[in-house]
C-alpha cells in the first residue's frame, strides 16, 4: 500500500495516519467493538467549487450499539482527482465525538473536478480502530433538482394543454363540454392550487 501524503501538514503526521489507513474498511464501518454510523453525507452531491450544503456527520457506537463519547474521528479526503478540502486550518481533520457519540466534520468545499470519490472516516477509541469509506460526488447540477424541474415542467405543460383544449384549440369555435353534461369544463388542479377552467 502506497501511503505518501502529498499535503505538507499531513506529511508530519504521516506515520500515524498511514497506520490508521492500513485498517481494512468494513461495509458497515465496524471492526472489533466500535462502529461508525453515517448520519449525513453518504452519496452527497456537491456542486463544483462550492461548499457542501450539509457537513458530514457520523456517530460512533460500541459493540452493543451505545454511543461513545470522546472517540477520535479522522476525516481524510482524496489527495487528487475529484474531491475537495475541509475548510479548516488543521490537517489532518480530526474531531472528537460528543457524549451522544456524534462527530461532525468541518465544512467541505468541492474542487473543480467532476466525478465520484470516497472520503475516509477513521474512528479510534481505547486502542480500537475502525474505518469507513463514505462516497460522494462532484456535479455540475444536482440530479434531484433536475428531476423536480422536469416534473413541474410536465405538469405545467399538461395544464396549458388542458386550457388550450378547453378553448377549443383556437380554431374550433365549438365550446368544450364537461363529460358529465355540465356547461363548463372541470377545474384544473396544479400542485396545491385549483384554477377554474376558462369561461
Amino acid at each position: 500500500m502506497n501511503c505518501r501524503l502529498q499535503r505538507w501538514p499531513m506529511r508530519v503526521l504521516s506515520p500515524l495516519v498511514c497506520l490508521l489507513l492500513a485498517v481494512p474498511p468494513a461495509m458497515a464501518g465496524q471492526s472489533g467493538e466500535i462502529a461508525i454510523q453515517v448520519v449525513e453525507g453518504h452519496r452527497a452531491q456537491n456542486l463544483l467549487s462550492e461548499e457542501a450544503s450539509k457537513p458530514i456527520r457520523v456517530r460512533i457506537l460500541d459493540g452493543a450499539g451505545r454511543p461513545l463519547g470522546s472517540a477520535n474521528v479522522l476525516f481524510v479526503p482524496p489527495d487528487f482527482g475529484p474531491g475537495g478540502v475541509f475548510l479548516t486550518t488543521a490537517a489532518p481533520v480530526a474531531v472528537e465525538s460528543n457524549p451522544e457519540g456524534f462527530a461532525v466534520a468541518p465544512p467541505f468545499k468541492a474542487n473543480a473536478t467532476e466525478g465520484t470519490y470516497e472520503i475516509q472516516v477513521i474512528a479510534s477509541y481505547m486502542g480500537q480502530v475502525t474505518r469507513l469509506l463514505l462516497e460522494q460526488s462532484n456535479v455540475t447540477k444536482r440530479k434531484s433538482g433536475n428531476k423536480k424541474y422536469f416534473i413541474i415542467s410536465a405538469v405545467a405543460a399538461g395544464a396549458a394543454a388542458a386550457a388550450f383544449a378547453a378553448k377549443g384549440g383556437g380554431n374550433d369555435p365549438a365550446p368544450t363540454r364537461n363529460p358529465t353534461g355540465g356547461g363548463t369544463a372541470p377545474p384544473i388542479v396544479f400542485l396545491n392550487s385549483s384554477v377554474g377552467a376558462p369561461q
